[in-house]
C-alpha cells in the first residue's frame, strides 16, 4: 500500500545503506575502467541524483557492507550464466502455471499483494509474458501504475504480439492521465485484435479525454502548467508567474539559471524531459515509451508530464539555493500579475489546473 503522509519520503537507515552500496557499485565499475566515456557521464548524473533525491551526506558512506552488493545479488538468485534466463524444465512451467492461477484467485479475492508475490514466484520459474500481464493487472489496483506499466512493457518485449498488455498498459496510463500514451496503446492492441470491443470503448473514452486536454489548453493558453512548481515556488505570494520579460531583464534570476543549468541534474532532467516531448516512432510492434507522446508520430506535452517536470525543477531549484529562491519569491510577490495591490489570490487563469 502507498506510504502515509507523515512518512512519505522517510528512508530508513537499510534503505539508505542500500543506495550507499549501489552508487558504491556504480563507482567500481568506473574506477576499473569498464566503462565508456558516455557511460560515465551518465553514471555521474546518476549518483548525483541518488544523493540528491535519497538525502545522502558523506557521514551516509561510512557504512561498509561485509559483501559488494553485486556479490549479495548473484548469491540471492544465482544467475552466474551466459544466457539470459535459464530455460524452465517441464516441472517448473506446470508449477509456476499452478502460482499463476492462485494469483488470478487471489485477484479476484482483493489481495492484491498476496496475488503479487504470487506471480513473483511464478515469473522466477517462467518468463511468461501472461504472468507480467496479470501483475500488471494487480498493480493497477494498488494504483501502482508506473510498476503495472513496465510489467506491459516487458510483457510485449516477450511477446510483441500480445494485445492484452497494450491494452492494459493503455488503463494505466489513462489512470495517470496520460491520454496521448493511452490512445496510441489502444491503437496498438487493435491492431491486433480488431474486433475487440474493450479495446475499441477505451479507446474512445481516452480520445475525448485527450481532445478535452487539448481544447482546455487551447482555450486558456495563460494557464501556467508549472503553477503547482516553478510557478508556485517563485509566484506564490503574487498569484503566479512573473511575465517573461520581467525574468529575462532580472540580472540575479538571469545569474540563478545560468548556475542551474551548469547542474548535472537539472541538465539530464531537461534532456529527459525534451526527450519525451520529442515525436517519436515505435517500431517492431515496440511498446510506447513511458514519457512523452509515446509509439506514435508527434503528440502535444500532457498536461500531467508537465506538471510533474515542473514540480521536480522547482524540487531541485529550492534545494540547491534555498535562499535565493526565497529572495526571488519575495522580489516577484509584487510582480506576479497586472494589479500588484490585488490580494484576491489571481483571476482567471492563474489557478493551477486540475489534476
Amino acid at each position: 500500500m502507498s506510504a502515509s503522509g507523515e512518512n512519505k519520503g522517510k528512508l530508513s537507515v537499510d534503505e539508505k545503506n542500500l543506495v550507499v552500496s549501489f552508487i558504491q557499485f556504480l563507482r567500481e565499475k568506473v574506477s576499473k575502467n569498464e566503462c565508456t566515456d558516455d557511460q560515465i557521464e551518465g553514471l555521474e548524473v546518476a549518483v548525483q541524483c541518488l544523493e540528491s533525491a535519497f538525502g545522502l551526506t558523506d557521514k551516509n558512506y561510512a557504512f561498509q557492507p561485509s559483501k559488494t552488493l553485486l556479490e549479495i545479488f548473484k548469491t540471492a538468485e544465482g544467475l552466474n550464466i551466459d544466457e539470459d534466463f535459464p530455460t524452465p524444465t517441464q516441472a517448473e512451467i506446470e508449477q509456476a502455471n499452478r502460482l499463476k492461477e492462485e494469483g488470478n484467485d487471489l485477484v479476484k479475492a482483493s489481495k492484491f499483494e498476496d496475488a503479487i508475490l504470487r506471480y513473483n514466484q511464478a515469473i522466477k520459474l517462467n518468463r511468461d509474458p501472461i504472468y507480467f500481464c496479470n501483475r500488471a493487472a494487480a498493480y493497477c489496483r494498488l494504483d501502482q501504475y508506473d510498476l503495472a506499466i513496465q510489467d506491459c512493457r516487458t510483457a510485449l518485449a516477450l511477446d510483441p504480439k500480445y494485445a492484452k498488455a497494450y491494452g492494459r498498459m493503455g488503463l494505466a496510463l489513462s489512470c495517470q492521465l496520460r491520454y496521448d500514451q493511452a490512445v496510441e496503446a489502444y491503437k496498438l492492441a487493435l491492431e491486433l485484435e480488431p474486433e475487440n470491443e474493450s479495446y475499441k470503448n477505451n479507446l474512445a473514452i481516452a480520445q475525448e479525454k485527450l481532445e478535452e486536454a487539448k481544447k482546455t489548453f487551447s482555450e486558456n493558453p495563460q494557464a501556467n502548467p508549472f503553477a503547482g512548481g516553478l510557478g508556485g515556488m517563485l509566484g506564490g505570494l503574487g498569484g503566479g508567474m512573473p511575465p517573461l520579460d520581467q525574468i529575462l531583464n532580472n540580472p540575479q534570476m538571469m545569474q540563478f539559471a545560468s548556475q542551474m543549468m551548469s547542474d548535472p541534474n537539472i541538465q539530464n532532467m531537461m534532456s529527459n524531459m525534451m526527450g519525451s516531448f520529442m515525436p517519436r516512432g515505435a517500431a517492431g510492434g515496440e511498446a510506447p515509451a513511458s514519457g512523452g507522446s509515446g509509439a506514435g508520430g508527434a503528440g502535444m506535452p500532457n498536461l500531467q508530464d508537465l506538471l510533474q517536470a515542473g514540480a521536480q525543477m522547482a524540487q531541485q531549484m529550492q534545494q540547491a539555493n534555498p535562499e535565493l529562491v526565497e529572495q526571488l519569491r519575495r522580489q516577484f510577490g509584487g510582480m506576479g500579475g497586472e494589479n500588484p495591490d490585488d490580494n484576491t489570490g489571481g483571476g482567471p487563469g492563474q489557478n493551477p489546473p486540475s489534476q
